[in-house]
């Protein structure tokens, strides 16, 4: 499915789902595991532990900034996939951030464990049928379809490829 056939506005995440084109969600999906394969590693690895500005993450703290931000939104995808009509609290961010601990990892480990999480991503929005799709749930305020949740995972890390690009000139 496309992204055009989301019927539910999920707010501020709005702002990742416009960044990805009106493509087929697998395809998608796809596009973005090829990204993360396409990076330069050694170049990562080489500003690792580089913040761009005072109070800014690491390269490092970027990388699992989106694993974690994808494992939440898998989670979510899947609580509304199966109709569970709980509502889902949002995530602190920076709290993930400062406990995250990344001093100790490679950019390699970082990727390699985005590449097999993206992979996981991919196998289960693939065994979501079209009616799972179209579900929603609320996360903290908004209501969002699994599908909106398939489009925000692709267009949140194209958000974070950007800055990669602009601040950290990766």
């Amino acid at each position: 499915m496309k992204k055009d056939a989301i019927t539910t506005d999920p707010g501020y995440f709005s702002r990742y789902i416009n960044l990805v084109p009106d493509v087929d969600l697998a395809e998608a999906l796809e596009a973005s595991l090829e990204a993360v394969l396409a990076l330069d590693g050694a170049a990562l690895e080489e500003k690792g532990s580089y913040a761009y500005a005072p109070g800014k993450w690491t390269v490092k703290d970027l990388f699992q900034h989106i694993i974690d931000t994808e494992r939440v939104f898998t989670y979510r995808a899947l609580m509304f996939a199966r109709n569970d009509k709980q509502t889902i609290p949002g995530m602190d961010q920076d709290l993930f951030a400062d406990n995250a601990e990344t001093g100790h990892r490679t950019v390699k480990d970082l990727l390699d464990e985005l590449i097999s999480l993206r992979k996981a991503t991919i196998a289960l929005f693939y065994s979501f049928t079209p009616a799972a799709l179209m579900r929603t749930g609320i996360c903290w305020k908004w209501e969002m379809s699994v599908l909106g949740v398939g489009f925000i995972i692709a267009g949140h890390q194209i958000h974070h490829l950007n800055i990669l690009r602009e601040k950290y000139q990766l």
